[in-house]
């Protein structure tokens, strides 16, 4: 018995690394609020335009997120990359395309 208790301890433990993460954040663009929701799947985030981005890179302070898109009609290949800093909860995006790069997206977060 006590070997089932020592054992439901352990679990709850290593358990709570597979609690769900979000960060909902907010930017101004063309002047405008707008607001983005990153929420985590296993090895990636969804985001609120439901576009799914992997996590290339996370550590305590920072998660590192992309996503590539080719073939679509009339553009040329575009990665999306964005920075969550963890810490201070703040984000950048961008997405780098030959000619057509978007602008750099920068904003505070909230974590729930």
């Amino acid at each position: 018995m006590k070997k089932f208790y020592i054992f439901i301890f352990l679990g709850l433990i290593w358990g709570n690394y597979g609690y769900a993460e979000k960060y909902v954040c907010s930017y101004l663009y063309d002047k405008k609020p707008k607001s983005i929701v990153f929420e985590r799947s296993g090895n990636y985030f969804i985001k609120s335009n439901k576009s799914k981005n992997k996590i290339i890179f996370e550590d305590q302070d920072a998660i590192v997120l992309t996503n590539t898109f080719t073939g679509l009609d009339g553009y040329d290949p575009t990665t999306f990359s964005t920075i969550i800093n963890k810490k201070k909860l703040n984000f950048v995006f961008v997405g780098l395309s030959y000619k057509t790069s978007t602008a750099i997206v920068e904003g505070e977060c909230k974590t729930f």
